[in-house]
């Protein structure tokens, strides 16, 4: 790995939510007009999002939030994780933000987060993306896959990283291995969320079918190819929102912020015009 590990010029922002403050980075905070938000999934942070946002922020003010119990954001100390609970830390933040519309990208839970925010304020989101997510799951909250709670170093975080995600760019790859961890109480590095997720999931009870019909604002989603998201599911998706349509990313995995943000960022880039 690389001694030296960038990011682009970033702010750091900190809002009241339900929880505790709720941390995001914001770029191209010159540039005036109602910003848009990114919602990261289950486990990550704002950080995966570092450079469609970079690319984003070029023509757009771009928040990336961090959600309660991950990243620099609050946990809670009850445990109240649900899809619902995220979606009322977002309109906390939209309500300080000000701006009466905002434009919304998630990915994975992000996305059921976006969905279900939009579906619920009705006339405040001006476009949506919803990046490799289905509306509803087969399995259990508690059927969460094994994942490495403990590191011994950075170039262990590496490997798992570069294994689980093989076609991320090297340099966003090491920034988010980085940003991913935070030293251990007992040497090491452990991942930067609330040990809960390692156990349960809580959007596994969501259902957002039929929210779909509500979402009438132009949507776009996006799919990667090698995900564990069905695609078949993703088309039903798209063909149940009023305006949407879908983009299939060719060669990527489920987390397409990190696998592919280029194709990623120029897809935004148009949709968020």
């Amino acid at each position: 790995m690389s001694a030296l590990i960038e990011s682009a010029a970033v702010r750091h922002l900190y809002f009241s939510g339900e929880a505790g403050d709720i941390h995001a980075l914001e770029f191209g905070q010159d540039i005036a007009g109602p910003p848009v938000l990114l919602l990261h999934g289950v486990t990550g942070s704002a950080w995966i999002w570092h450079d469609v946002a970079r690319a984003l922020g070029r023509r757009r003010r771009v928040i990336a939030l961090d959600l309660r119990g991950h990243g620099q954001s609050a946990r809670s100390a009850s445990r109240q994780y649900a899809t619902a609970d995220h979606a009322r830390d977002l309109a906390r933040v939209a309500d300080q933000l000000g701006d009466p519309v905002l434009d919304l990208a998630g990915q994975s839970w992000g996305a059921l987060i976006a969905m279900q925010y939009a579906s619920s304020h009705a006339g405040k989101v001006g476009r949506l993306a919803v990046v490799d997510v289905e509306p509803s799951f087969e399995q259990a909250e508690d059927a969460v896959h094994p994942r490495p709670r403990h590191f011994n170093d950075i170039g262990e975080v590496m490997d798992w990283e570069r294994a689980a995600n093989p076609s991320a760019p090297e340099p966003l790859l090491a920034l988010w291995a980085r940003q991913s961890v935070q030293h251990g109480a007992e040497g090491g590095w452990e991942r930067r969320h609330d040990p809960f997720f390692f156990e349960r999931w809580p959007f596994r009870r969501d259902d957002l079918w039929q929210a779909l019909t509500s979402l009438d604002m132009p949507a776009l989603l996006v799919h990667g190819k090698r995900s564990f998201v069905r695609e078949p599911v993703m088309r039903d998706m798209a063909a149940r929102m009023p305006d949407a349509r879908l983009a299939i990313l060719e060669d990527c995995g489920h987390l397409v912020p990190l696998e592919a943000p280029q194709a990623l960022a120029a897809l935004l880039e148009e949709h968020f015009a």
